[in-house]
């Protein structure tokens, strides 16, 4: 007959496995760190917000202005900047700003920074009358009033980078109106 009987393990033993346990709990706790950390990283970085390179495909082609002009859309006002950062010169496309509905593909504006003697399209503006009801919501953003003009509107900077916030109205990287 054979010897079957187990022994327990010595105490140098059982301490050496509870060593080995606590080292693999230790680097798995540090592994979910670092990617934790590295999504924080990421989200901060574009704000986790929504996806906005349907929008960059739409309208890509408006970075040639005279496409922009093609397309229904004609310079609104005089260049806007303020002391929180540039806006640029807008061209409003008088039949999407006629219609209530937003579109996310198709915004009302396009904005570009006047510098160099030409211009460069920085982001998109949504924009709704006040007339037309409450304020839209749009990728997670309510629009807010511009009293002055009596719209809603809702900028989203898709084409330069804006530290303040891709849906802030002034980008301070963008060069105050000449």
């Amino acid at each position: 007959m054979t010897d079957t009987t187990t022994t327990d393990p010595t105490p140098t033993e059982s301490a050496g496995h509870k060593r080995t346990w606590i080292v693999g709990a230790t680097i798995g706790v540090a592994v979910v760190a670092v990617v934790a950390v590295g999504v924080a990283v990421v989200l901060s970085r574009d704000g986790g917000g929504p996806d906005l390179d349907p929008v960059r495909e739409a309208t890509t082609a408006f970075h040639d202005v005279s496409a922009a002009e093609a397309g229904g859309y004609a310079p609104l006002l005089e260049c806007f900047d303020d002391p929180a950062g540039g806006m640029g010169q807008h061209y409003v496309n008088q039949a999407l700003l006629e219609d209530p509905a937003v579109d996310p593909l198709a915004p009302e504006a396009m904005v570009y920074e006047v510098a160099d003697g030409g211009l460069e399209l920085v982001a998109v503006e949504y924009i709704r009358p006040q007339a037309a009801g409450g304020p839209p919501e749009l990728f997670g953003h309510t629009f807010h009033a511009n009293d002055e003009l009596g719209l809603w509107v809702l900028h989203a900077w898709i084409w330069r980078d804006n530290p303040a916030g891709v849906f802030e109205d002034w980008n301070p990287d963008v060069a105050a109106c000449p």
